[in-house]
């Protein structure tokens, strides 16, 4: 028997890329259900780095209080030469299906705890004490990005930057990624869809190409762009719209808000932006006129905003 779709109106709020203490964020997943049913979101996805730990938590908090919180995880994936953060959504891991992706992310866990003890050891060895790591870590499992902060709190290093640079300098990367078409491969089998996060914000490797992205759906059958992001201009998110649609991939939305105002809090984009992958997802948007999103339309939110 098919489930009932969920219901949205078309100018319902909803967010697809939000970020818990699972992973490099601050929200506890109570508090961020809380955020978006005080400012009125209908849909939201969590998406923490390589984990979907607090998934069941937050989707749990949120039953029964008029929002829908879809699953989701953004996985660190490698594809020619560079990192790409790939979200998947509507997979379960722990399902007979999803084996192969409960499979990946534990692997996942387990390379970048291994990382994370590599560079203790490489500050440690070299005279950087980190007295502030089990405060940091707060009983969480342990990440690379919790040696940086501790670094960071214990005056070792500025920012992320320059700690992570810190670490380089004493032969220890960090890096933990899975190959993308592994990735996407995996994620499929296990129901999930497949978006390609922020294509247009340059982390140092440069932005998404079309020709990039020509090459890529050759090989690799993703399903959409993250075509609306908080740091774009309306060229942006024209641009890569239009790269979605001429090529028949899903837009989806996101704010990467990873804890109360940092770098944002979520973002309202109005569910008409995103019919299609909306009803990927199982819910259905009541009052569409056929309006989705062009220049000038609600431009405040396309407008970059300070960190």
């Amino acid at each position: 028997m098919t489930p009932e779709p969920f219901i949205v109106q078309a100018d319902d709020p909803v967010d697809f890329h939000l970020h818990t203490r699972a992973s490099d964020g601050g929200w506890t997943p109570h508090q961020l259900v809380d955020h978006l049913v005080e400012h009125g979101f209908k849909v939201a996805a969590v998406c923490d780095h390589d984990t979907m730990r607090s998934v069941p938590e937050a989707m749990e908090h949120a039953a029964n209080r008029g929002i829908l919180i879809i699953p989701g995880v953004e996985v660190t994936t490698w594809w020619e030469d560079r990192q790409w953060h790939l979200l998947v959504y509507g997979a379960d891991p722990t399902s007979e299906r999803g084996h192969g992706f409960g499979a990946l992310l534990a692997r996942q866990a387990d390379e970048l705890a291994a990382a994370a003890e590599r560079g203790i050891l490489a500050l440690e060895s070299h005279g950087h004490a980190l007295p502030s790591l089990e405060e940091v870590v707060d009983g969480r499992p342990l990440l690379p990005v919790h040696v940086l902060l501790t670094a960071i709190k214990d005056g070792h290093a500025s920012n992320l930057q320059t700690a992570h640079q810190l670490v380089m300098r004493y032969g220890e990367t960090l890096r933990v990624d899975v190959p993308l078409a592994e990735t996407v491969r995996a994620a499929h089998e296990a129901g999930g869809i497949c978006i390609l996060a922020h294509p247009g914000r340059n982390d140092g490797a440069g932005i998404l190409s079309p020709d990039q992205l020509d090459r890529m759906l050759q090989a690799i059958p993703i399903d959409g762009l993250e075509a609306h992001y908080r740091s774009y201009t309306e060229d942006d998110t024209e641009h890569y719209r239009a790269m979605a649609h001429e090529r028949g991939l899903l837009v989806s939305c996101g704010s990467d808000s990873h804890a109360p105002n940092f770098p944002v809090n979520p973002r309202p984009y109005p569910a008409r932006w995103v019919v299609p992958f909306l009803e990927r997802l199982g819910c259905e948007v009541a009052g569409f006129d056929g309006t989705s999103w062009h220049r000038g339309a609600d431009a405040v939110l396309q407008a970059p905003r300070a960190s």
